[in-house]
């Protein structure tokens, strides 16, 4: 077997396992939609367990609330949203200081 075919063969074989290692890391790891909807729902759990029994009511018609995610703000919306458009702005959760840098530097390091 002549030198260029050998190294031919082996750089196939190492393209070949490039292609299969970065398939089985896709099936294997959430996408990045899943990941960003995750940290949504937990997003949303703090802030409803933050509020615990203080859930607040509407304050057009005094009905009780529930909450609503929108791209740019999240509120407690009034569940007669149609007859009724009353609505509270929820607070974020307190993250500590450190809990945002480690997560601003676990992204930076990502990339």
């Amino acid at each position: 077997m002549s030198t260029a075919r050998l190294l031919l063969l082996l750089v196939g074989i190492a393209f070949l396992w490039f292609i299969i290692r970065q398939l089985i890391r896709t099936w294997l790891r959430p996408s990045e939609r899943e990941r960003d909807y995750r940290e949504i729902d937990a997003e949303e759990r703090a802030i409803e367990r933050e509020a615990g029994e203080n859930i607040p009511s509407c304050p057009v018609c005094g009905s009780s609330t529930r909450l609503h995610r929108y791209p740019h703000i999240t509120v407690w919306r009034c569940v007669e949203y149609p007859s009724c458009r009353g609505f509270v702005r929820a607070r974020k959760p307190r993250r500590l200081k450190f809990a945002q840098d480690w997560d601003r530097k676990r992204d930076r390091d990502r990339t």
